[in-house]
C-alpha cells in the first residue's frame, strides 16, 4: 500500500498537514500538490479546526523543492504549465485557507519549500534551517514562489536569493524577518505544535477575520484602507466571540484582588 504524499494529524483544535516524502527530501510532485491543496481546503472549512499547522516528516528537509525528476521528464508546453499551475494553485490555496496557518521548517527549505514557507501566515524554525532559491543552478527560476516571497524580502533580497542562488542561515532569515520563531531542531515538532495551539485558545472567528484583513488592506489604496479596517473591526466587536471576551474580561477584573 502506497504511502500518502501528507498526512493529517489532529491534535485539538490544531490539524497538521505534514509533507510525508522524506526519502526524497520531501520534494513536491504533481500528486503531493494536488494533495495539499485538497486538504486545505478541507481544514479550511472545518469547524473543529481552527489553526492549521505545515510541517514535514524525516529531519533532513522540511521541503527541497520540486521534484526535479518529474520536472526533467515533462514533455511540451502544456505539460509544464500543468506542473507550475499547481504549484501556483497551492500557493494560492494556502491564501485562501481562512485559518491562520502555520509553516514549521527544518533542515533544507529551498525553492518550492521556502516558497511554502513564504506562503503561510507565521513561520517557525529549526535552527538548522537553510533558507535559499538554487533553481538558477540547474537551469530554472523561482517564478511561481517569487510572488508570496518577495512580499515578505521585498524585490532586491529576493532577486538576489534568485540570481545567485546562494542560502541564507535561519540567524540571517530571522533578522530580514521571514521567520518568527528559532527553536532548536530537537523541539521544532512540539514547540511548533504548542505555539499553534497557543493560537487556537482564541476565538476562531476573530483569528479568522483578522488573517482577512491582513490579506485585504495592504492591496486597498491607503485612502481606503482605515475605512475596510473599521468596518472588519466592527463586524469582530458584534460577534458573540467578542462580546463573550469582553463580558469575561470585565468579570475577572470585578473579582476582589484583581
Amino acid at each position: 500500500m502506497t504511502e500518502p504524499g501528507v498526512l493529517v494529524e489532529r491534535d485539538g483544535r490544531v490539524t497538521t498537514l505534514r509533507l510525508n516524502r522524506p526519502a526524497v527530501s520531501n520534494a513536491l510532485n504533481s500528486a503531493v500538490i494536488d494533495e495539499l491543496v485538497d486538504r486545505l481546503a478541507e481544514v479550511g472549512a472545518e469547524d473543529a479546526t481552527a489553526v492549521v499547522r505545515l510541517t514535514a516528516a524525516g529531519n533532513r528537509a522540511f521541503c527541497a523543492g520540486a521534484d526535479l525528476k518529474e520536472v526533467g521528464a515533462l514533455d511540451g508546453v502544456d505539460a509544464v504549465r500543468r506542473y507550475f499551475g499547481g504549484m501556483a494553485r497551492l500557493i494560492e490555496a494556502m491564501e485562501r485557507c481562512p485559518k491562520p496557518l502555520v509553516a514549521a521548517v527544518f533542515g533544507y527549505t529551498l525553492a518550492g519549500g521556502m516558497g511554502l514557507a513564504a506562503g503561510a501566515d507565521l513561520v517557525v524554525a529549526a535552527d538548522n534551517t537553510v533558507f535559499g532559491l538554487p533553481e538558477i543552478q540547474v537551469g530554472l527560476f523561482p517564478m511561481v514562489v517569487m510572488a508570496p516571497i518577495s512580499r515578505h524580502l521585498g524585490r532586491r533580497r529576493t532577486l538576489e536569493l534568485a540570481w545567485t542562488g546562494d542560502r541564507v542561515d535561519v540567524a540571517t532569515a530571522e533578522r530580514w524577518g521571514f521567520v518568527n520563531r528559532v527553536v532548536p531542531v530537537e523541539e521544532v515538532d512540539v514547540g511548533s505544535l504548542a505555539y499553534c495551539q497557543r493560537l487556537a485558545e482564541h476565538s476562531a472567528f476573530i483569528l479568522r477575520m483578522g488573517k482577512e484583513a491582513a490579506g485585504v488592506f495592504p492591496s486597498l489604496p491607503a485612502s481606503e484602507q482605515m475605512h475596510y479596517l473599521r468596518e472588519m473591526v466592527g463586524l469582530v466587536a458584534l460577534s458573540d466571540d467578542s462580546r463573550t471576551g469582553l463580558a469575561a474580561f470585565w468579570a475577572q477584573r470585578a473579582r476582589p484582588g484583581s
